[in-house]
C-alpha cells in the first residue's frame, strides 16, 4: 500500500484485523492493531470488539483484557457487544465466576443487558456445574421484561442432565410443554436423558408424544438415541431404532454404523459387527476409519488376532488407533517381535504412536533380549521424531 501511495485508514486496518480473526492468528491481530496506533489512526468500536474477540477465541485471554483496559484512555466507550464478547471470553476460558461478577456490576451500573448477555452467563455457569446459580440468573431474568428463549430453557435442562438433575430437568420440560415452547432438540434431550437414566417406557412414551404433537426425529436425534443405547448395552433396542428409522424414510448413515458397530464388538458380537461393516459398503458408504477401528478393536479384544492383523494390512487408510489395539494385543499375547514390525509401519506411514506403547513393545524385547530390535524400534521414533520437527 505504502508502494502504491494509499494511505490506509480505520477501514483497512479493520477488515486485517478481522481476516486476522477468522483464520486465528491473534499476534497478527495485535500486530495490526499495534501498527494501527503507530500511524496515529484511532482504532473505533468495530476495532476493539474484533481484536477482544479473537484474542479470546484464541486462548489469550490477558491480552484481551489488555486491550480492553486500554479503551479507558481513548474517547471510545465499551458497548453491549464488548460486554457480551468479554462474559463469553471469561467463560469459555473457565472463569464463569469472574463473568458473574462482571456481569453483577454490570446490572448494578444500571446497563442495559439483553437475552443474549443472559444466555452467555447462564452457559458459562451450566458448563462450570453452577446449576443453582444458573436457575438464579434464570428466575432473575423473568423479571426484567425478556423473555427468556429456547436457547436459555434448553441450557439449563441440559445442565440439569448432565449433572444428574433429572427430575429438575423434567419440570423445566414440563412447563414447557404445557406452554407449548417445545422443540425437536427439546424432545431429543428429554428422550436421551431418560435413556440414561434407564427409563426406557417413559422414553418410548415421550417420542411416541412427540409425534403426536406433529415432531419427528431426525437423523441426528436418531443416532445420539441408538448411540446411548449402545453405550448402556441396550443393544436390541439400539437396533429397533435403527429399523424404526429406515422405517420413516431415513437412511443410515456412516455414523449410525460405526455407532452398531462399536457397540457390536464391545458386547462381543463380532459377526454381527462384520454384518453391519458389510452392509455398510454394500449401500454404498465407503466404511470409515472410526467403524474400521472399532471392528479391529473389537477383534483383538476377542482374541482374534490373526483376523485383525489381515483386516488392518488391508486398509488403505490408518492411524494411530488402528495400530495402538493391534499392538497391546501382540504385547498381551507376548508377541513383542510381532509387535514390533507394526509399530514401524506405523511410523514408516507418518502416524503418531502411543507412547504406552512404544514403552510396552521396547521394553518387551529388551526381556527377550532382543537388542538389534530395540535399535531398529528407537532409531525408527527417533527419525520420526527429527521429521516432525523439520516439518514443524
Amino acid at each position: 500500500m505504502a508502494e502504491a501511495a494509499i494511505k490506509p485508514d480505520v477501514i483497512t486496518y479493520n477488515t486485517l484485523i478481522g481476516g486476522a480473526r477468522k483464520y486465528g492468528l491473534p499476534l497478527r491481530a495485535l500486530d495490526l492493531f499495534d501498527e494501527m496506533l503507530q500511524r496515529r489512526i484511532s482504532p473505533d468500536l468495530w476495532s476493539y470488539n474484533t481484536l477482544i474477540d479473537c484474542l479470546f477465541k484464541s486462548g489469550y485471554p490477558e491480552d484481551a483484557f489488555k486491550v480492553f483496559s486500554g479503551m479507558e484512555l481513548t474517547n471510545v466507550s465499551p458497548c453491549l457487544v464488548t460486554y457480551n464478547t468479554l462474559l463469553n471470553g471469561l467463560c469459555t476460558s473457565g472463569k464463569a465466576i469472574d463473568a458473574l461478577n462482571l456481569f453483577r456490576n454490570l446490572q448494578s451500573a444500571g446497563f442495559s443487558l439483553d437475552i443474549v448477555t443472559y444466555n452467555t452467563i447462564i452457559d458459562g455457569l451450566c458448563k462450570l456445574g453452577k446449576l443453582s446459580l444458573a436457575r438464579e440468573i434464570l428466575n432473575e431474568l423473568g423479571k426484567t421484561g425478556l423473555n427468556p428463549n429456547m436457547i436459555t430453557y434448553t441450557l439449563v435442562m441440559r445442565c440439569c442432565f448432565r449433572y444428574k438433575k433429572y427430575n429438575q430437568g423434567f419440570e423445566i420440560f414440563s412447563s414447557l410443554l404445557k406452554k407449548r415452547q417445545i422443540d425437536n432438540f427439546m424432545y431429543c434431550a428429554v428422550i436421551s436423558a431418560l435413556i440414561k437414566n434407564g427409563r426406557l417406557e417413559e422414553a418410548n412414551s415421550l417420542a411416541q408424544s412427540m409425534r403426536q404433537h406433529g415432531f419427528e426425529l431426525d437423523q441426528a436425534c436418531y443416532n445420539t438415541l441408538v448411540y446411548l443405547c449402545c453405550k448402556d448395552g441396550r443393544l436390541e433396542i439400539a437396533l429397533q431404532l435403527v429399523d424404526e428409522m429406515e422405517g420413516n424414510g431415513l437412511k443410515c448413515d456412516s455414523y449410525t454404523f460405526s455407532i452398531l458397530i462399536d457397540g457390536l464388538c464391545k458386547m462381543g458380537f463380532i459377526d454381527a459387527a462384520l454384518s453391519q461393516l458389510n452392509l455398510m459398503e454394500m449401500r454404498g458408504l465407503s466404511a470409515n476409519l472410526v467403524a474400521y477401528n472399532c471392528f479391529i478393536d473389537g477383534l483383538c479384544k476377542s482374541g482374534k488376532v490373526e483376523k485383525a492383523m489381515k483386516v488392518v494390512r488391508g486398509m488403505r487408510k490408518k492411524d494411530l488407533f488402528t495400530y495402538a489395539s493391534l499392538i497391546d494385543a501382540l504385547c498381551k499375547a507376548g508377541k513383542y517381535r510381532l509387535a514390533s514390525k507394526f509399530v514401524l509401519s506405523c511410523l514408516r506411514e507418518e502416524n503418531n504412536i502411543f507412547k504406552s506403547a512404544q514403552r510396552e513393545v521396547i521394553s518387551g524385547l529388551r526381556n527377550l533380549g532382543y537388542k538389534r530390535d530395540v535399535k531398529k524400534v528407537l532409531d525408527a521414533i527417533n527419525r520420526a521424531r527429527i521429521l516432525r520437527f523439520q516439518q514443524f
